[in-house]
């Protein structure tokens, strides 16, 4: 591509697709992690092991909302992205103009 051409509009950002698969990737870690943190909570016999099991089940539901947050944050984003694509004026143009 000649540096003086105009840059490619299909060619955007992913970053609302990454939010959305990290905040995805926090609740399978945060699941996966949180059913052996139960279990350990469950079995083990001392205090020491149940104050470890509340506070890393504490730390897993905080991941957990952080994860349900940027899922709900990368969902609107590509709603709005959609949205914004559909309505510009350059969309009639814009598959015109792709380069390939």
């Amino acid at each position: 591509m000649n540096r003086l051409e105009p840059s490619n509009p299909e060619h955007r950002s992913n970053n609302a697709m990454l939010c959305f698969c990290i905040g995805l990737g926090l609740l399978a870690l945060t699941w996966i992690l949180g059913v052996g943190t139960a279990f350990t909570a469950a079995l083990s016999g001392g205090l020491a092991g149940v104050a470890m099991g509340v506070l890393g089940g504490i730390a897993l539901m905080l991941g957990a909302g952080a994860g349900v947050v940027m899922m709900f944050i990368g969902a609107i984003w590509i709603v709005i992205r959609v949205v914004s694509d559909q309505t510009t004026d350059e969309s009639r143009q814009r598959y015109k103009d792709v380069q390939r």
